[in-house]
């Protein structure tokens, strides 16, 4: 068959299977079978396809058009300018999500001027699946020392994968535990994207969404439960001046700031928005 022909047939299943990019994902599909670049995909619509090429886009469309999500499939996930490694069992990083990363990024320029300059300045990073954002910190912030937690094995593992293929992996920790029960000492930051989705909400995600891991989406009954044993902990672990930054829902935004506030009546709690306008962060400075 093909190549031209090929690419549509395989936008029409997407389609017809509900994707909502097809055309994008089919490019994607016939790019990695084809080892081909968006150009040659496209400047060679006569090229014929292999069987060898044929059966690798069969099996990739297959796992897909069963709801498995396109980077599970391919392996990998864009986040913060740096290509993180995923896979089945992993949390996948979202967009949304480098939005802590700036606000860590620019926290810590502020902090780092009120400590010694012989001392490292310590991030934790809790509920770190894949490690994005431990890496993007790590990459970025050559002067700190990140400890990255979860309770997942097969995250610990990815973070591994992608802490030594950005070349940080001797400054990121990697600590198996719940939430900050292995970080022994004090930090300056806690950041986490911790599962803030109520799980009454869990059966309306998608079908791709639902195939990541549930303890990485499910935060109880109202979203907040982990919320909840977090903000004891980081209030605990951090060194004054500090600050904790933790995703949220946009409908979580004014109970999460009262828990907040009730805990660290001296901090100042403040809400951030995503890209879309949405508020998806909540910073506590604690002085």
């Amino acid at each position: 068959m093909k190549l031209g022909r090929l690419l549509e047939e395989t936008r029409l299943s997407l389609e017809s299977h509900g994707v909502e990019e097809a055309n994008l994902e089919a490019d994607l599909f016939l790019m990695k079978a084809l080892v081909l670049d968006r150009s040659r995909l496209y400047s060679s619509p006569e090229r014929l396809v292999t069987n060898e090429e044929r059966e690798t886009l069969s099996s990739d469309l297959f796992r897909r058009l069963n709801g498995e999500p396109w980077s599970y499939i391919c392996g990998y996930r864009e986040f913060y300018g740096l290509r993180m490694k995923v896979g089945p069992g992993v949390f996948i990083p979202r967009p949304e999500t480098e939005l802590l990363v700036d606000l860590v990024i620019e926290l810590t320029m502020e902090l780092t001027e009120t400590i010694p300059v012989d001392r490292p300045f310590f991030i934790a990073d809790v509920c770190t699946g894949s490690g994005a954002i431990a890496v993007a910190l790590a990459v970025h912030l050559p002067q700190t020392v990140v400890y990255a937690t979860d309770i997942s094995p097969s995250a610990l593992e990815m973070i591994r994968i992608n802490s030594e293929e950005h070349h940080v992996e001797d400054r990121i920790t990697v600590l198996e535990g719940l939430l900050l029960t292995p970080v022994l000492g004090q930090v300056d930051i806690v950041v986490s994207n911790p599962p803030y989705i109520p799980h009454a909400d869990i059966s309306q995600l998608t079908r791709e969404v639902r195939s990541e891991p549930l303890a990485a989406l499910d935060g109880g009954h109202d979203g907040l439960d982990v919320v909840r044993s977090l903000l004891p902990q980081a209030i605990s672990k951090l060194r004054r001046p500090g600050a904790i930054i933790i995703e949220i829902s946009p409908e979580q935004g004014d109970e999460v700031c009262s828990l907040a506030r009730a805990l660290a009546p001296n901090g100042d709690v403040t809400l951030h928005k995503d890209l879309a306008g949405r508020q998806r962060a909540m910073l506590i400075r604690i002085p």
